[in-house]
């Protein structure tokens, strides 16, 4: 079995070296991927956008914008206009039956399962998991006892709160079982679980994906995990950490040529590729 781990300070060098390493295995395939990333919302400009100009040169398919990866995940640009939790929560949900008219996301996106994930028979109602986590965090922040009870991915969703004296881990579920049925696609995001660090008041952020593109989407993803760490620290009172993203497969969806391309843009040896 082939895999890697990569630490990086920023996403753009996180992003291409664990493209590199990918272009190196056999079949560009590895398993159980660990890449972890010390500032996820810092990246190089110039990288980012070569990116993005070689995904959007491709003439019969062209991918999406980095943008708008970003906010199927997290909203960034209506967020910056929120001054609450709850006001992001609620504008989201105005709007999402119109985004799921859309083809992509006729099962929703991945923000609207943290914030609308679907209820059950018994409790219908939307839940609101990262209002949860943001409770937990901040309810517990000053206690040094727990420190990974605030997670997304594979709690029950409609249990409550009663966590008054419970571990510091939250979980946030992105797939639903009930509708979730198909076996590709959408949810390729499985887990999101928010780590605690008492001592310094800082949340860190570990995703975990069932099948990841690193051409198609994972860049994307990087920053958009990134900005959910920092939206979920800031209302809970606390410093954004570290990201780190698993891979049950992680695929390099791309040709040499275009990772030439974006590679070729880094005209200093910020790190060591491959090694």
């Amino acid at each position: 079995m082939h895999t890697f781990t990569v630490d990086a300070p920023d996403v753009s060098r996180a992003w291409l070296e664990a493209c590199a390493r990918l272009s190196q295995v056999p079949g560009k395939k590895a398993f159980h991927t660990v890449v972890r990333i010390a500032d996820p919302l810092k990246e190089d400009a110039h990288l980012r956008a070569e990116l993005d100009r070689v995904r959007a040169a491709r003439s019969k398919d062209p991918l999406y914008s980095i943008d708008t990866v970003v906010n199927t995940l997290f909203p960034v640009a209506l967020a910056a206009t929120c001054s609450t939790h709850e006001e992001l929560t609620d504008r989201y949900r105005a709007f999402y039956p119109r985004l799921q008219e859309v083809r992509r996301n006729t099962h929703g996106t991945y923000f609207g399962r943290l914030v609308a994930h679907p209820g059950t028979p018994e409790k219908p109602e939307p839940v609101d998991q990262l209002a949860r986590v943001i409770r937990r965090l901040a309810k517990l922040r000053t206690s040094s006892k727990w420190s990974a009870v605030y997670e997304a991915g594979t709690a029950q969703v409609t249990d409550d709160d009663r966590w008054e004296n419970g571990p510091q881990e939250s979980e946030a579920v992105i797939r639903a079982a009930a509708v979730d049925t198909q076996t590709l696609d959408f949810p390729c995001l499985s887990h999101c679980s928010f780590q605690l660090d008492g001592a310094t008041n800082t949340v860190h952020l570990a995703a975990y994906y069932r099948s990841h593109y690193m051409f198609a989407r994972a860049y994307g993803n990087y920053l958009a995990l990134g900005h959910l760490c920092a939206w979920v620290a800031r209302h809970a009172g606390l410093t954004p950490g570290t990201l780190t993203v698993m891979a049950g497969c992680a695929r390099l969806d791309c040709t040499q040529l275009e990772l030439d391309a974006v590679q070729n843009t880094v005209t200093t040896p910020l790190f060591r590729l491959g090694a």
